[in-house]
Parts: structure tokens; C-alpha cells; sequence
């Protein structure tokens, strides 16, 4: 809640040396708010990250915030702060009153305590995800962590855990969704892993969630480059987070599985074939046909939300389907420019198309778990149905749908649309007991 008053939060930082995600974000954060005050505008803009592309995001930063801030009128006072750890990064919200309303100011610093981004929001009590207790609201243990790839690179993590004192314990290791998505999966004011984590470690299950190397090195454009493929983004690195479970001798290392969402859980077959030690996969939201086919539904799903398809909505439609046809024309050539691609170059969509996830799950013996949310708009249900018609005849495989649940697994209710995704949730207890069932 914000309710910090600004008299706290100065007493707050005096006692900072025991705040494990650091007090230089905090100091800047209240800087921030002077200089607002005092308008030193030039001040704020000096305290921005302009190496490489940052200078061209929050180029764009700079003028905007200074545009709202001017349309609010005088600044009066803080009225509330917090913060919270967002990856390699600290993302840290402003409850700021303004003459005639209030409005939240978030700021995102990176590792070098630089300002990355600085953009008024509409004003609420709860801006960062609460964790909500699970069964018997256990304590549980969230130590920060890291992954080492095979190609060098280091990705920030957590693992979670209750109590590790009776028995060595299961150890779950959760695969991202499409983009760059950080170590909670966090889309809006949701965190879909850390939910996961919370509810399992209180059953006594260990699990490693880690940032995305799309997340972490995103702005590194020798990393991400044309040459990166579905292996280089997912595959390989899921495998090596396999391998930090040497580390601690509470965990057991034959009791290893992979929970995987959405283009993870697509993923999850291929990782399991390369990575023998697994004991199980667990695939929510999984597409059994290839991504390139989804994505047209998806973007004509959202135009007829309204019932109805606008001449712009149909140029972008067209648009999207000459792409895909180009995507998966047989004379795609490495040198097809990006822009004709979706962004993304023909290598990546190239390690999409060659790869057969319902083909490579139907090569595996062991334990698999599926399930989709039918109110998923994103993989709908007919993809949790066409897992089932393949692979209903292998007596590895469970299946597990849910009637109120959607694309991140929160309940919902009508028609399911992407703002949902902007209303807090977290997922409920009976998902974590059927993922705890499965594995125990």
C-alpha cells in the first residue's frame, strides 16, 4: 500500500544498509521528487541512461514526462512510495498530489543507477504486485541467485523454498513466454512465477525462476542479433538452469521439472529430449500448432472484440498474413529484410518453423502435465484439444483444463480481451495444488 508518509521514508533510508535491494534507488527516487518540485527539469534529464539505443528511449521520456507534468498543475506533495525489485533492475512508484488529483510517477533504474525510464501513470494504492499468502501462508525463503550459461552470459534469478530441513526437496524450473519477459513473468500488475513459487514452496517444492537473457541483454546488440534462434533464446538456457540444482544440498537432483508458459511450455518437449536429468514437464498454455499460424487468429480475435473490423484493422490484418505467408514461404532466404518479417530476422522464424513440439512430445516417456485456461484467447482451448487428440494414447501424458482461467491463468469472466491482463490476480490455490499433486 502507499502509505509511507515522506517523514518515513526519510527515517527508512537511514536504516537502508539492511535493505537488500540497495539504497542508491531510493536516494535518486526522492531526488527526483525535489527536482520535480523545484522544476530543475535539466537536473532529472541528467540523471538518464543515453548509452546506445537508451538514448532514443528516454529521449522520448524526457519530453513526455515534462508534457504531463506541466498539464497537472502545482505539485503539493508525496503522499506515498515504493519499490520493488524489477529483475537486474529496481522500478520504484511516486504517489505524487497534484492541485486537482493525484497521480503515480514510476521510475525504472538500471544496474548502473541510471534512469531508464520516467512516466507518469494514473494514480492507485497497490502500483506493484502484493503477493497474496497461499496454503497456511508458510514463510518462505526467496534467495537471489544466478544463472551461467553456455555461452558465458549471467542471468539474475531467485530460488524459492520453504522448509528444506526434513527432506531433500523437488526442484521446478520455470520457462518464459514469448519477448523479453524478467525472472516473475511480469505482464502488467502480474507476476504469474512468483505466484507459482509462493504456493509451491509452501508444498514443499524448490523452484528457480531467472531472467530472460531477451530481458537482461536486450539493449546489447552484439547478443541480440540476427543470429539468435529458438534455441539461443529459450532452449539452451533452460537446460543450463538445470544446473545450478548442484549447488544446494537440499534439492534433489532426480526430481527435476521444467514448468513452462506459452512459448515455454512450446519449448518444453525439445528441452526435455536435450536434457535427460529432467523428471517431468509441465506445459500451461502450450501451442500444439506452430506460432507463425497463431498469429493472425490472435490479432483478428482482438479486432473483433468490438464486434466489428475497422479499415485500419483490416490493413493491419493483411498486413500480418502477407508476412506470415512470407515467413513461411519455401524460398525464405536469411537476407529478407527484418521489416518483412515482423521485426524478427528469417534465422529465428526459421528454428520456429523446423521445430514440431506435438512430434518431439510424442517421443518422450516421461510424466507430462498440460493445461490450458479456456478462457485463453492467446493459445485458446482447440490448441489444449489438439494436444489431447495426439497424444491422448500415451499414458505419460495428463491433461488438466479451467473454465474461469485465462492466457496467465487468473480467473476472469466474459469475453476475454488483453486489459484484463491490467487488473491485479494471482493464480488460484487449486492450479498449485494440481501442479503439487503431479509432482509428488
Amino acid at each position: 500500500m502507499l502509505i509511507l508518509k515522506f517523514k518515513i521514508i526519510v527515517l527508512l533510508l537511514l536504516f537502508c544498509a539492511i535493505e537488500t535491494r540497495g539504497q542508491i534507488p531510493l536516494q535518486l527516487s526522492n531526488q527526483v521528487f525535489d527536482y520535480l518540485k523545484n522544476k530543475d527539469f535539466d537536473k532529472i534529464d541528467a540523471m538518464f541512461d543515453t548509452t546506445g539505443i537508451l538514448n532514443f528511449i528516454t529521449g522520448i521520456e524526457k519530453d513526455t514526462y515534462k508534457k504531463d507534468f506541466k498539464s497537472f498543475g502545482k505539485l503539493k506533495k508525496l503522499i506515498g512510495f515504493e519499490d520493488e525489485p524489477n529483475g537486474f533492475k529496481t522500478k520504484t512508484a511516486l504517489g505524487l498530489q497534484f492541485k486537482k488529483e493525484k497521480k503515480l510517477l514510476i521510475l525504472v533504474f538500471n544496474q548502473k543507477n541510471k534512469l531508464e525510464k520516467c512516466s507518469f501513470e494514473e494514480y492507485t494504492e497497490t502500483p506493484f504486485f502484493h503477493l497474496k499468502g497461499y496454503k497456511g501462508f508458510a514463510e518462505v525463503t526467496d534467495l537471489a541467485t544466478e544463472v551461467k550459461t553456455r555461452d558465458g552470459l549471467t542471468l539474475g534469478a531467485n530460488l524459492a523454498f520453504g522448509d528444506t530441513s526434513k527432506q531433500k526437496s523437488p526442484l521446478v524450473i520455470f520457462v518464459h513466454g514469448s519477448g523479453p519477459n524478467d525472472r516473475d513473468e511480469t505482464i502488467g500488475p502480474n507476476k504469474p512465477f512468483r505466484d507459482l513459487a509462493q504456493g509451491l514452496a509452501q508444498q514443499g517444492i524448490v523452484s528457480l525462476r531467472y531472467d530472460k537473457r531477451t530481458f537482461r541483454y536486450q539493449f546489447d546488440s552484439k547478443l541480440m542479433n540476427d543470429s539468435l534462434t529458438l534455441f539461443e533464446e529459450t532452449i539452451y538456457d533452460a537446460i543450463d538452469a538445470v544446473n545450478i540444482a548442484k549447488q544446494f544440498t537440499f534439492i534433489d537432483t532426480s526430481n527435476i521439472y521444467i514448468i513452462g508458459h506459452s512459448q515455454g511450455a512450446m519449448c518444453a518437449p525439445k528441452i526435455a529430449e536435450l536434457c535427460p536429468k529432467l523428471k517431468g514437464i509441465i506445459m500451461m498454455a502450450a501451442p500444439a500448432k506452430n506460432l507463425v499460424d497463431l498469429l493472425p487468429e490472435q490479432i483478428e480475435y482482438m479486432a473483433l472484440l468490438n464486434d466489428t473490423i475497422s479499415n485500419a484493422e483490416q490493413m493491419q490484418i493483411t498486413s500480418i498474413k502477407w508476412m506470415v505467408d512470407k515467413i513461411k514461404s519455401p524460398t525464405l532466404s536469411y537476407k529478407t529484410p527484418k521489416g518483412m518479417l515482423m521485426g524478427v530476422s528469417a534465422k529465428y522464424w526459421k528454428s520456429i518453423l523446423n521445430y514440431n513440439q506435438v512430434k518431439t512430445a510424442q517421443r518422450l516417456t516421461l510424466p507430462i502435465l498440460i493445461l490450458n485456461g479456456e478462457r485463453d484467447y492467446q493459445v485458446p482451448i482447440k490448441e489444449f484439444n489438439l494436444w489431447k487428440q495426439d497424444l491422448i494414447n500415451k499414458n505419460n501424458v495428463q491433461f488438466n483444463s479451467y473454465s474461469k482461467l485465462n492466457h496467465l491463468f487468473l480467473e476472469g469472466e466474459g469475453k476475454p480481451n488483453p486489459s484484463e491482463y491490467n487488473t491485479p490476480g494471482h493464480i488460484p490455490q487449486y492450479v498449485i495444488d494440481d501442479l503439487v499433486k503431479f509432482i509428488k
